[in-house]
């Protein structure tokens, strides 16, 4: 948080201060301490600012270091699911469906062809067996 503008709920429109609790659980995945976090966040802003002047559009991928965090951050807070999803040796309909939507997205988006999808969730499985 740079400044003390308040953020715009996309969703709801309301305005409320910006969430310094995810700001940080993010910024932690990669190591950046709380005295480190205001250089990060101006860093972010600055290229943001000159995607914006250059005419270019600001995304995820335009940071890698912000790309990580936010990776990272998304990876443990979807651990529970990728643990189910990849647990179950028997899976029953729901299991087998949410298995069936995560193999179509790897595919769809991501260009894996259906085997590679299988197995790179049973690595993800290994990986996660590992903890």
């Amino acid at each position: 948080m740079l400044d003390s503008r308040e953020v715009s709920d996309s969703m709801t429109g309301d305005t409320r201060p910006p969430d310094e609790r995810f700001l940080r659980s993010v910024e932690e995945k990669i190591n950046i301490s709380d005295a480190g976090k205001e250089s990060f966040r101006q860093e972010v802003v600055r290229k943001a600012m000159v995607a914006y002047k250059q005419g270019e559009k600001f995304s995820l991928g335009s940071h890698s270091k912000l790309k990580e965090a936010v990776e990272q951050y998304l990876f443990e807070e979807r651990r529970d699911v990728l643990r189910l999803v990849t647990s179950v040796t028997r899976p029953d309909d729901d299991v087998q469906a949410k298995i069936s939507a995560v193999e179509e997205r790897l595919v769809n988006e991501y260009g894996y062809d259906i085997h590679s999808a299988k197995e790179a969730l049973s690595y993800v499985t290994t990986l996660l067996s590992q903890e």
